[in-house]
């Protein structure tokens, strides 16, 4: 067993487009809980062939993304992989090169695909140039946290 590396908290975005920068906000509260000590927390940025790298030796991968799926702003979404596509009608990753639904067929092609992926989307209000989350998106954060706790209490089942 590889302990650490059987769940990844992966942030996926870019800081400097307003709401793309969800993941990391997610990452900074992340970090502060004592819950998480276990859990590998990683800033995938907008690299999605360098997210591959951090599937291996992983059973259960949680992406946290702004995906732009028809939502309200500020809609937290959780589903697993096999539903990007039905979900997601772009997320950023798009603008820089691949798709996240590319990125796992790719990784399922190399066979470097966890068991387990789960994306959180959240609906962005704003994705233009700018340094701040918008005030929506910002109150999604709970949710968000909340979910992952449940996730990676779900395939932790070991006491805490």
């Amino acid at each position: 067993m590889t302990g650490k590396s059987r769940i990844k908290v992966i942030s996926v975005g870019n800081d400097l487009y307003g709401d793309d920068g969800i993941g990391n906000a997610v990452l900074l509260v992340l970090e502060q809980m004592p819950e998480m000590k276990n859990i590998e927390l990683i800033d995938g940025a907008t690299d999605a062939l360098g997210l591959i790298d951090h599937f291996e030796n992983t059973e259960h991968i949680i992406l946290v993304d702004a995906a732009q799926m028809g939502e309200v702003p500020g809609t937290v979404r959780v589903f697993p992989k096999d539903e990007v596509k039905l979900n997601i009608k772009m997320d950023h990753l798009t603008v820089h090169g691949i798709s996240l639904a590319e990125t796992f067929d790719i990784a399922k092609a190399v066979d470097k695909l966890p068991k387990k992926v789960t994306i959180i989307g959240v609906e962005p209000k704003n994705i233009g140039i700018s340094e701040k989350l918008s005030d929506v998106v910002t109150q999604s954060i709970p949710e968000i946290v909340s979910h992952i706790i449940n996730l990676t209490h779900k395939n932790t089942s070991s006491g805490g």
